[in-house]
């Protein structure tokens, strides 16, 4: 145990307490205790308690917690803290530049208890409510923030698309006579994962040239070399041979327990000179599997499934759940329509917050109104665009909606959703759930877990209950295409299907820029085998309002 490792438990002790808002001056003094103990020259652990009093800085009351690390690791003042600070509000502590100051207000003003939260609350805009806080600040806590989580060693599907696919463009233009695709976690589209990997014809002396600052060699393995591509984003590329390609890519492209349980084992067989993969899958006789679909708990579901059957992007024709400057959002209502137009829309549905997500600038029902009267005005305007008088209302805590009956029923489109009070076992989580699907008044149950993916694993649902109970009162389940949400997960999506549920890919925009992440949802909705009929704003507007 270094001088540096033991000064930082006195730092951690510090910041923790200053979290809990604990005496500034026993705050200061173990501040000071970190600086005296991280630059004492001699070896701390080697000195008695009467000999680490003589240290500047250090009394009876510091010295004693010394020798108590020393004989235990720890010390009781530092795990009584540890035991009063949330483990996430904790880690946010280790997010470079942003101090326990700042952390305490986020986490008492807006309930964020992990970077994760705090991301999401960024892009939602939600700093800005807190004073102290301008969008110059939230820029930068929300850099800080993706910074370390990237280098926490996961990445959300969205932060590696990017650079894998210029990467991509790089090699062919550079190697135009070769073969390069993606694979692994990446092929198959997994929401979130720890590199990016490429398959290539390139070879492997040419590989090892590439060496540069932008693609800096970390280590090299057989037919294979590691990299770290500028400066963040770890990539493997596997160099093969043309006549291996479709027996490496559906090996690399995994996972272990697909190729094991569903292939039984495909490498044990003589298919390099086979040149597809799903030439491959007939000689094992096994029916086609999508690389995306490979990931299901029983694959033999997903045979069959064509690309051209799943929903696409370009059939999107509605924007459903946006948020505006009337909530959360960060743009006007006039310039989210005008945005969802340009882009080709038909439709925009508008659901900023209801009363009760007061955080969030949640609308009294004289603000709903007034709304209105501008969305009447702007539908005048913009005609033959439409845009849809909806709202995201909280489903209360004892699962009663926010709202009155009366006043629910008037909006066109009703998303109900859970924001508060997370912190709910299996049963009432479900039973919570169900009474708002059971409300005749609404239509969509927005991200149905609560998650936050890297951060946040959702409440706890009996996922069958919920789907019936959807299929019985004709609820639609939204898929939130924030690549932090991408809630409902894909693994719900071929059952509740079966069962007639419909879904709605919905970008939960809280910006003109938020618009574009139906792709992530679309992406995702493909995944679990989400058809293009039963995704309800593949329609048109009327047609929409008809089928909810």
């Amino acid at each position: 145990m270094t001088n540096r490792i033991i000064a930082g438990h006195f730092r951690e002790l510090a910041d923790l307490m200053e979290l809990m808002e604990e005496n500034p001056f026993k705050i200061r003094s173990y501040r000071n205790a970190y600086q005296k103990l991280r630059n004492y020259e001699g070896e701390v652990l080697s000195l008695s308690q009467e000999e680490l009093e003589g240290i500047p800085g250090i009394g009876k009351a510091i010295s004693a917690k010394i020798i108590e690390l020393k004989e235990s690791g720890t010390f009781a003042a530092l795990e009584r803290m540890r035991d009063l600070v949330p483990e996430g509000v904790a880690e946010m502590l280790k997010v470079k530049g942003l101090g326990p100051g700042r952390i305490g207000k986020l986490w008492r003003g807006l309930q964020i208890q992990s970077p994760g939260e705090l991301l999401y609350a960024c892009e939602e805009n939600r700093l800005l409510e807190l004073k102290g806080f301008g969008k110059k600040s939230q820029e930068d806590i929300r850099n800080k923030v993706q910074y370390y989580l990237n280098q926490r060693g996961m990445f959300f599907y969205s932060e590696l698309e990017e650079p894998a696919n210029r990467l991509v463009a790089f090699l062919q233009k550079k190697f135009p006579a070769v073969t390069t695709e993606f694979t692994g976690d990446l092929r198959r589209n997994v929401n979130t994962l720890s590199e990016i990997e490429l398959l290539t014809t390139i070879g492997k002396d040419d590989l090892s040239s590439l060496n540069n600052e932008e693609m800096k060699i970390q280590k090299t393995g057989e037919n294979q070399i590691h990299f770290l591509f500028e400066d963040q984003f770890p990539l493997t590329l596997y160099s093969i041979l043309e006549n291996d390609w479709a027996a490496e890519q559906l090996l690399r492209t995994g996972p272990k327990a697909f190729l094991n349980d569903y292939l039984k084992g495909p490498e044990k067989y003589r298919i390099q000179s086979l040149d597809s993969e799903k030439n491959i899958f007939a000689e094992l006789n096994k029916p086609f599997v999508l690389p995306e679909h490979r990931d299901w708990i029983e694959p033999d579901k997903a045979t069959g499934i064509e690309k051209d059957e799943l929903v696409t992007e370009e059939k999107i024709l509605g924007v459903v759940h946006a948020h505006s400057t009337y909530s959360d959002g960060a743009h006007s209502l006039k310039k989210m329509a005008e945005a969802t137009e340009e882009r080709g829309f038909e439709y925009l549905v508008i659901t900023d917050h209801s009363a009760y997500a007061s955080y969030a600038g949640g609308l009294s029902e004289a603000r709903v109104r007034e709304q209105w009267r501008e969305i009447d005005l702007l539908n005048q305007k913009l005609a033959p665009f439409r845009i849809m008088k909806g709202i995201e209302a909280d489903i209360l805590p004892n699962g009663n909606m926010d709202y009155n009956a009366e006043l629910l029923n008037e909006f066109e489109v009703v998303i109900a959703s859970v924001h508060s009070v997370l912190n709910m076992d299996e049963k009432r989580a479900t039973g919570r759930l169900i009474r708002a699907i059971e409300n005749p008044h609404t239509h969509l149950l927005g991200h149905p877990t609560g998650r936050l993916l890297l951060s946040r694993p959702g409440y706890p649902l009996n996922v069958e209950k919920i789907t019936d109970a959807c299929a019985a009162n004709g609820m639609a389940i939204e898929l939130n295409a924030n690549p932090h949400r991408l809630d409902l997960d894909w693994s719900w999506i071929w059952n509740a299907q079966e069962k007639g549920i419909k879904f709605s890919i919905n970008p939960d925009a809280h910006s003109i820029d938020g618009i574009g992440d139906i792709k992530h949802g679309v992406r995702a909705a493909r995944k679990g085998g989400m058809y293009a009929d039963s995704c309800l704003n593949t329609l048109g507007a009327n047609d929409f309002l008809k089928a909810i």
